[in-house]
């Protein structure tokens, strides 16, 4: 890269970046309208679904992989238990830890939440073209990537919110 394109790339990433801020608060905003349908808040789903995925889900796994406080996570671990959507399970090699689970009421919350966050962001990219679309597939595998989650395989569809 010589001299003067270097500081053109620095501002082309530059209002990349800035495009890409731009964009998160009003996607966030209209995917937590989708969580409201489910009946369920976005930190219960997301708690949820690191239930599914985590190998041994515990209050203190949940609190580490959302990056939220033990008491917070706690709570709604409690809320998630108390709608039937979590159960809590003894660990038979440690009794004091409680092993956490997801039902099959909580499975149908995250499909049913997966399903609304879908049709909703469908609602708000309907006007994309092809070119477009394809573009947006390689950005989200990028960061898909990026935050750790697998790529789905070639005709595979996800299935909650979570694939790690």
């Amino acid at each position: 890269m010589t001299s003067t394109e270097a500081p053109l790339a620095a501002r082309r990433n530059e209002r990349t970046l800035q495009l890409l801020h731009r964009l998160v608060l009003p996607l966030d905003r209209a995917l937590q309208a989708a969580d409201r349908q489910s009946g369920s808040s976005a930190a219960q789903l997301s708690a949820l679904s690191a239930i599914r995925y985590l190998d041994k889900a515990t209050v203190t796994a949940i609190a580490a992989h959302e990056a939220i406080a033990l008491p917070t996570a706690s709570r709604i671990v409690e809320s998630l238990v108390g709608a039937g959507l979590a159960t809590r399970q003894v660990d038979p090699g440690d009794r004091r830890t409680s092993r956490l689970a997801v039902t099959e009421a909580g499975q149908r919350a995250i499909e049913l939440a997966c399903d609304a966050r879908a049709e909703v962001l469908a609602g708000i990219l309907r006007d994309l073209d092809e070119t477009e679309w394809r573009a947006l597939r390689t950005t989200a595998e990028a960061l898909n990537r990026v935050f750790g989650y697998m790529p789905l395989q070639a005709g595979s569809e996800p299935t909650g919110l979570y694939e790690k």
